[in-house]
């Protein structure tokens, strides 16, 4: 056999070995991990609450939430960017509802422990809305993002002793109301698809008479992107957070145009700025806005132009919408959940 031949031999037998050693690495790796987790639970110093949520929701509003709610809590706490191998504690605080499946299995052990759930929107996951309901059904308390979403689990099979609902919030010292006079219409939306991009483009089409902010992010990933950012009376606005209430205070109306919302949390910023709001009829909208008298509520199947009308005539309004959303502030926000602990 030539030299070349007994080399060709030996590469897959050398391909063998590497791949039984990666693959007896990765399972000792896991034994590591899973002796250590289970040790942690052994010596069980506990923590009064855990913050679970992905690791890419780092910084994002799901974690801003945790951390609102941990600002006004007492106890020890601790967040855990996993939904594995969780670590002892009294309490656990989960901010998305596709966390807890994996949870309940690979850590048991809270079962014991108070569980409260954040259900944000519908939403289709790994594992069937069946199983969902039947893991949702193990947990102390499902708190939904509004009234509507409450009802629909209840519709899915989730015991309705297990749900609640508590509307989001925002931080009263920093949105601050301020007197409306001929100002901007305003979204504050990052890029997605779910918002109905194609929606706000055709409304801003529609108002050429009247001027735009559109404050978010990532809308160049927006595929008619240029044609939006054309717009003479359009005004687009990437600004950090803490700049926000500069811009909702040259508002005078908030649409708020997405076909599914969880909240959306930027209505009750916007709200408390003494905007006043346009909003589809999804999420929270239903829950904190009077139509008619704090704001409109369009469907979301509505027209451009019904939705044109209903902004036209949120300039003739006078109300005080801050008043009506002043209560909520995240201080209460994090004392109901606390409430919920206490149960």
């Amino acid at each position: 056999m030539t030299m070349i031949g007994r080399l060709w031999k030996r590469v897959p037998a050398f391909n063998d070995r590497h791949l039984i050693k990666s693959v007896l690495f990765q399972r000792l790796s896991k034994l590591k991990k899973i002796a250590l987790h289970r040790l942690q639970w052994i010596i069980r110093p506990k923590f009064d609450l855990v913050f679970v949520s992905y690791e890419g929701n780092k910084g994002w509003i799901l974690d801003a939430i945790c951390k609102e709610i941990d600002a006004y809590f007492p106890g020890k706490t601790y967040f855990h960017y996993s939904g594995s191998f969780l670590p002892p504690a009294k309490a656990y605080f989960f901010s998305h509802h596709s966390l807890y499946p994996t949870a309940i299995a690979t850590t048991p052990q809270i079962a014991d422990a108070k569980t409260l759930i954040w259900y944000t929107h519908p939403k289709a996951l790994e594992v069937s809305t069946q199983a969902l309901i039947a893991a949702l059904n193990q947990a102390t308390k499902v708190i939904c993002t509004c009234s509507r979403y409450e009802k629909l689990l209840h519709s899915q099979g989730l015991d309705s002793s297990k749900t609640t609902f508590i509307i989001g919030a925002a931080d009263p010292e920093l949105f601050r109301p301020h007197m409306r006079a001929n100002g901007a219409v305003g979204f504050c939306t990052a890029y997605y698809p779910r918002k109905d991009p194609d929606r706000i483009l055709n409304i801003i089409r529609a108002m050429p008479h009247r001027s735009f902010i559109l404050l978010g992010r990532n809308w160049d990933q927006y595929e008619q992107y240029e044609t939006l950012k054309s717009l003479a009376n359009l005004t687009y606005i990437e600004a950090g957070y803490q700049d926000y209430p500069l811009y909702y205070a040259q508002m005078d109306v908030f649409v708020s145009a997405s076909r599914l919302e969880g909240g959306p949390i930027p209505l009750i910023e916007a709200m408390m700025c003494n905007v006043f709001p346009v909003a589809s009829d999804t999420g929270f909208s239903t829950d904190i806005i009077r139509h008619g008298e704090n704001g409109f509520i369009f469907d979301v199947e509505a027209s451009t132009d019904t939705i044109c009308a209903y902004i036209e005539q949120a300039f003739t309004m006078d109300v005080d919408v801050h008043t009506t959303v002043k209560h909520l502030s995240w201080k209460n926000f994090s004392l109901d959940v606390q409430k919920l602990l206490k149960e």
